[in-house]
């Protein structure tokens, strides 16, 4: 982590070292962390309504966590899952117990992002604590190819050796007619068995040019093809795939969709309540994006979120709505609030009545509230957490510590003063940020000999540009003279507005400079293209990018393991 000078702000640093993590504050200090999470929520000055709605909010989440984890758990590892982490405790006591968040969408991603999993099971069992990883299936399904290393054999010198190059192999998790939706709304049926095949194969080949034998996708492809087979959609089948394996390998954390917890009626609840509250929670996200925007200099009008718009009666606020089924598919878009009856308002998709596809009438009368939520559910209608209101209801809400990647807990300082505005929680609820590197192992060369290499050329550029007579060979008369010449000439600069002279003097003795050190000046360009030739390979070795699927599974988890081990306790 550094600070940055101008505003004191921190900013957090992916660790591009191999088999190096980031974890800010301390993991170790996850008990005091929650400890002191738990007295905010305790304080007389968090708001009843907050409180209330956490405690309902908890109580679902639990619930649907276990009931949505045992779907697939009790054939593989249920017992040992219930050994391992809830052991005899009643769901009552499991209620009770702390609760450690974290969550990503459920592509294949790296085991950079795979670390905060390991840390959550780490955490949990260190403190007593129950860990829950959400699933976050609304995010539109990007993710529909993975970046694989290749190698073929090049001469150079005489020599044969491996050239590293990369592809994007497609994963074939939609037709190419279909157009992008919500990772929930990625259906398997529109899978092939045949079309995973070739993914294998061109991923397995690809692999084994580097001389990297075997790999996740390789050696749990049967897990995978039954949890395509078994699910509904790529959110559940890559999430079930993924948890089968910690699972396996000992890491024990509850899973549960973040589509499942805001079908619930707390989500219902905080919704309501933003709803009822739209002009003061417009107000502040928008005010309290400026002043982030203001003190880090930004000026991209996307970041780090979009502001929110008024058109006409309408009040846009930071949720999103669409149709999984029912009528229609309608994809996900902003949602507005406009006025409706003297006892609802309206939830729609768009600020112009004509072009709404999607329009839901809320109720002001919380006690209705439950039966128009489940309602709206069951016709197919998602309402869903931008990013910030995301974390916002997991920290405040359900969580008593919370694990960020360094993306959200970059971010995250805006929702901080969101909640410290809005919600009235004057000190939001502290969260760790943490991520880790880990490279394949590719075959490499001294890091530290091609660091210097590389310094040492853009050195010698720089100097062929800025004082190209060094380079002069003064055991050559000729090259000598040139260079007492040049000297001469630099220690007899004339005054200001006398220097036109001199300067057409330097130019031509800068001419001939240039063309006696041709071949020091081609060898020295000549070098730096060869440095960054290697430059590119030593990204593509080093790439911190490659799915966790690309790896050895024991070597990967034992690993990542390893780093959590060190993030809980720095003198493992």
């Amino acid at each position: 982590m550094s600070i940055l000078a101008r505003n004191g702000q921190r900013s957090f640093k992916v660790p591009k070292e191999n088999n190096r993590f980031l974890c800010w504050p301390s993991a170790k200090e996850s008990q005091v962390l929650i400890d002191g999470n738990l007295a905010i929520f305790k304080s007389p000055g968090t708001p009843q309504w907050v409180i209330r709605l956490r405690h309902h909010a908890r109580h679902e989440a639990i619930r649907a966590a276990t009931e949505y984890t045992s779907e697939y758990t009790s054939e593989f590892a249920a017992s040992r899952f219930a050994a391992s982490r809830i052991g005899s405790n009643t769901r009552v006591e499991l209620e009770r117990s702390q609760l450690i968040l974290g969550g990503h969408q459920p592509e294949l991603f790296h085991p950079g992002v795979w670390f905060k999993n390991f840390l959550l099971a780490k955490i949990g069992q260190q403190t007593g604590s129950t860990s829950l990883h959400v699933i976050i299936d609304h995010d539109t399904a990007r993710s529909d190819s993975l970046r694989v290393p290749s190698s073929s054999n090049a001469m150079s010198n005489g020599r044969t050796h491996r050239q590293y190059f990369q592809k994007s192999v497609p994963l074939p998790i939609r037709m190419d007619s279909q157009p992008r939706m919500s990772w929930h709304a990625t259906r398997t049926q529109f899978s092939s068995s045949e079309a995973w095949q070739e993914t294998k194969r061109q991923i397995s080949e690809s692999l084994e040019s580097c001389g990297l034998e075997t790999s996740i996708l390789v050696e749990r492809s049967r897990l995978l093809e039954t949890c395509i087979r078994d699910c509904v959609n790529f959110s559940d089948a890559f999430s079930r795939f993924r948890h089968l394996i910690e699972l396996d390998n000992g890491i024990h954390n509850l899973e549960v969709p973040l589509g499942r917890l805001c079908q619930e009626p707390a989500f219902g609840m905080f919704v309501h309540h933003c709803v009822r509250n739209a002009e003061d929670l417009w107000l502040s996200y928008n005010e309290c994006r400026t002043a982030y925007r203001e003190r880090h200099g930004i000026r991209n009008p996307v970041q780090p979120v979009i502001e929110l718009q008024r058109e006409r009666h309408c009040i846009e606020l930071p949720f999103w709505i669409y149709r999984e089924g029912g009528e229609a598919l309608v994809d996900r878009q902003r949602l507005w609030i406009a006025q409706g009856s003297g006892e609802s308002l309206i939830l729609c998709n768009h600020a112009v009545p004509d072009r709404r596809t999607i329009t839901v009438e809320l109720p002001l009368d919380e006690s209705k509230l439950t039966s128009v939520w489940q309602d709206i559910a069951d016709s197919g209608i998602c309402i869903r957490p931008r990013a910030l209101m995301t974390t916002m209801y997991l920290r405040c809400f359900v969580a008593d510590l919370f694990v960020h990647g360094i993306g959200g807990g970059t971010y995250d300082e805006l929702t901080d003063a969101i909640i410290a505005r809005w919600l009235g929680i004057h000190q939001a609820p502290v969260y760790l940020t943490s991520s880790a590197s880990l490279h394949l192992p590719l075959e490499d060369r001294s890091e530290e000999s091609f660091d210097g290499d590389w310094l040492e050329n853009l050195r010698e550029l720089q100097l062929i540009r800025s004082a190209p007579e060094r380079f002069l060979d003064r055991s050559l008369d000729p090259c000598r003279r040139l260079f007492e010449e040049h000297a001469q000439l630099l220690s007899k600069i004339p005054p200001r507005g006398n220097k036109r002279p001199w300067h057409q003097q330097m130019v031509q003795i800068k001419h001939r400079i240039e063309d006696a050190i041709l071949d020091p000046k081609r060898l020295a360009f000549s070098n730096h293209e060869r440095l960054l030739r290697e430059r590119q390979q030593d990204k593509i070795r080093k790439s911190r990018e490659y799915s966790f699927v690309l790896f050895e599974e024991r070597d990967v988890v034992a690993r990542l393991s390893k780093l959590a081990d060190e993030a809980m306790d720095p003198q493992v």
